[in-house]
């Protein structure tokens, strides 16, 4: 397998020949159907678990293994108790369709499926990142979905490649699924432990845009011109904030990221 790069970037195209063993560990359960086979198949063959399992090992290795399992129908979730990442097929289907029914490739030039393929990426990231916490016992101040939504967001835009256009497909399926709800929320929904969809679009193409403002000048214009440049300032110290806070947490040299 290549070396890491140079900005300690991966890409899944290196990772290929690479099987995934250490602390994360990958297991399938079988599929029920031709569609949830379909899916299986296409989440082995994108190599996105061995990235998943070489970004650990660089940046956030667990004392205790990991287990991400696929298959069943609870998730995606981290349960902590068994310390394992559980996710469904029907997750990776219904992300798929997601994009297919939005004519992603036709509105932004990437296939469906590298849409839905990113979206998983990031929601292992969100869920190992709650396992990290646990394993590691940080303590959050805040909301801890909202924590973890910003690991998987950081960890992609620093050291995946392409890792920045990747979140934005994430970030996408946020405002798809906020498009596809009542026009209210439920009452338990305000006391909920996440956020609300479209605020989770919203945050994370603000770590996007915060981190290369010149690549992604136009990202935060569907934002009223009247506090839109003003916004775009505050997205640039978020995420300069957030980026040096999880450094922090992780560990990693500041000037060697």
């Amino acid at each position: 397998m290549k070396s890491i790069l140079k900005k300690a970037v991966f890409s899944v195209a290196l990772l290929a020949s690479y099987t995934a063993s250490g602390n994360v560990k990958i297991s399938y359960d079988d599929a029920d159907s031709t569609v949830e086979r379909q899916a299986q198949l296409a989440i082995e063959q994108s190599k996105i678990n061995d990235l998943v399992v070489q970004l650990s090992k660089a940046y956030f290795p667990f004392e205790r293994d990991l287990t991400i399992q696929y298959g069943g129908d609870d998730g995606p979730l981290y349960d902590p108790q068994s310390h394992t990442v559980h996710i469904p097929y029907e997750f990776y289907i219904d992300s798929l369709n997601y994009f297919l029914n939005n004519d992603y490739q036709e509105k932004f030039g990437k296939p469906a499926k590298e849409g839905a393929l990113d979206t998983l990426l990031h929601t292992l990231l969100h869920e190992a990142g709650h396992a990290y916490i646990a394993d590691q016992k940080i303590p959050i101040l805040g909301k801890e979905e909202d924590a973890v939504d910003n690991f998987a967001a950081v960890l992609m835009i620093n050291y995946v490649e392409n890792g920045a256009d990747a979140t934005i497909s994430a970030a996408d399926m946020f405002s798809f699924e906020s498009e596809d709800r009542p026009d209210y929320y439920d009452f338990a929904e305000y006391i909920g432990e996440h956020s609300f969809d479209l605020q989770r679009y919203f945050s994370t193409l603000c770590l996007v845009y915060g981190s290369d403002p010149e690549r992604y000048t136009t990202l935060l214009d569907e934002i009223e011109e009247g506090y839109r440049e003003e916004q775009k300032e505050k997205c640039e110290m978020t995420f300069q904030q957030i980026d040096m806070n999880w450094k922090q947490v992780l560990r990693v040299d500041q000037d060697k990221h």
